[in-house]
């Protein structure tokens, strides 16, 4: 068992998903979080040290205040606790490199930026455009989904927005053709995606038995999907679409191709354009 000791002067988010990153890498390992948010008094600090000497471990910590900083690292050590302050490398790469020194703000990423503001509309605008909504309205979008059924269009859309990226999702349905002419005229990156048939068809029974829907089970059928996703590798081949195989991928895994892909196409057409 190991306790892993998550502190922050925040919301806790950035030194979360640092330490659950970290953690993958050791699936065998048990692991405990203790999560201390908000750690800005000393009284709290108190608090973080009683449960180092209770439950040892290690520690990781996001705080810019110096002086409960210091705090947290005298507990830590008090108790042989090793610690680590996630942002220093990368902080003080930064200061080096434009020559001056952080604002030491506590939680200086959650501010009401020009770049949150950004997500905000970003996240409307997938909402929307989600499965085929406004689906001739695209202009402005960065990005169109396209696959069928349960291939985590609408997960994924929304990730995408939360890192800034303008999206809309369409899903393909069986026997109704894909509205080319709604998109035609946008500079628009479109990417299919598609999955295995067997992962598809237990995602899809899995959804029906939510849904508590016995008369569709063409649904959920191998075949029926199998011929599902035949079509729509025929229409993503046929307009020259990336295709990414959602399978075995996470929505971030997803998000994270899909960026790489935009990334490339927008390069090309700079080049071509140059």
């Amino acid at each position: 068992m190991l306790h892993v000791h998550l502190v922050s002067d925040s919301t806790g988010e950035t030194v979360h998903q640092a330490a659950r990153a970290a953690i993958a890498q050791f699936p065998n390992t048990e692991v405990t979080e203790h999560i201390w948010t908000l750690v800005r008094t000393e009284d709290h600090v108190d608090l973080l040290s009683k449960s180092l000497e209770k439950h040892g471990g290690l520690l990781l910590l996001s705080v810019v205040n110096p002086a409960i900083r210091k705090s947290v690292e005298r507990a830590c050590v008090k108790f042989a606790v090793p610690h680590l302050s996630i942002l220093d490398p990368v902080v003080n790469l930064i200061g080096m490199v434009l020559g001056t020194t952080a604002n030491q703000q506590p939680g200086a990423q959650h501010r009401l930026d020009e770049a949150y503001f950004k997500r905000m509309k970003a996240v409307e605008f997938a909402v929307q455009h989600d499965d085929g909504l406004n689906i001739s309205n695209m202009g402005g979008a960065d990005m169109l989904l396209v696959g069928v059924s349960r291939t985590s269009k609408t997960p994924t859309s929304m990730y995408l927005a939360n890192r800034g990226y303008f999206v809309g999702n369409y899903a393909l349905v069986p026997g109704v053709p894909f509205p080319l002419e709604a998109i035609e005229g946008h500079d628009l990156f479109v990417v299919g995606l598609t999955s295995d048939v067997r992962r598809l068809s237990q995602i899809r029974k899995a959804r029906l038995r939510t849904m508590q829907d016995e008369g569709n089970e063409a649904y959920a059928d191998d075949a029926e999907i199998e011929e599902e996703l035949k079509k729509a590798r025929r229409l993503f081949s046929k307009q020259k679409w990336p295709v990414i195989d959602v399978t075995r991928r996470s929505v971030e895994e997803t998000a994270a191709a899909i960026i790489h892909l935009h990334r490339i196409w927008q390069e090309t057409k700079e080049l071509k354009s140059s």
